[in-house]
């Protein structure tokens, strides 16, 4: 096993002089190809926030992140689109689904601009929504599906790459707790079929469907 996500010394901070919040201090991580790890810890202990810079989505201001061999921070802003499109699946707690588009719609968006041919777009996505036990339920729009229904619109909607990394910020905030941990064995099935996960979670209960968890305090790792 290989390790799939490198971190050194990852920080962030937010605002200047007086105002400046440190969020992240020295962020040391390896995250194995397979592993389904888990990021535990109170609210504002960095671990969103650390999750947005795994994806890309936000720039450290010092330190390092190698993912499958590619210095990720050193790409340009163009690249680092691509690199998302082809390496990243993003799961949030808000789903943030298109309210005018319908779930097969919501789920093919990704593929929009990876000139994949229309029928076969279609045809991913219509096999991941079955996946997800949501046959008939493809030309809903998110307003007339249940939360459950839109979380995994969301998550067939992140697999529709086939990304080599998924990262869920969490992803059953949301949801009744039958419904999160219907969630949670989806993503333990997911796992066993060799997807690497990181999952930021305060919901002690979900930590067992995880393979390592570990704890952040004060923008560390514990």
């Amino acid at each position: 096993m290989s390790a799939l996500v490198t971190t050194k010394k990852l920080c962030k901070s937010y605002g200047q002089g007086e105002s400046k919040v440190e969020v992240l201090h020295d962020i040391d991580l390896t995250v194995q190809e397979g592993e389904f790890l888990a990021l535990a810890g109170p609210s504002g202990s960095g671990k969103s926030t650390l999750l947005t810079l795994l994806g890309g989505l936000n720039r450290p201001d010092s330190g390092e992140l190698i993912i499958d061999g590619i210095d990720l921070y050193s790409l340009s802003g163009e690249r680092m689109a691509d690199f998302r499109r082809e390496y990243v699946g993003f799961v949030f707690q808000q789903f943030h689904l298109m309210p005018y588009l319908t779930a097969l719609e919501n789920v093919m968006l990704p593929l929009a601009t990876t000139g994949i041919p229309a029928r076969e777009q279609r045809r991913r996505a219509q096999e991941l929504l079955q996946q997800m036990g949501l046959s008939g339920r493809e030309n809903h729009l998110p307003g007339q599906l249940s939360g459950g229904e839109q979380e995994r619109v969301a998550i067939a909607r992140a697999l529709v790459n086939k990304p080599a990394l998924i990262l869920a910020d969490e992803p059953t905030g949301a949801l009744d707790s039958q419904t999160g941990e219907r969630i949670m064995a989806l993503f333990g099935e997911l796992n066993r079929q060799g997807m690497t996960i990181i999952m930021v979670t305060h919901n002690p209960d979900h930590l067992g469907h995880a393979s390592r968890t570990i704890h952040m305090k004060d923008g560390r790792l514990r």
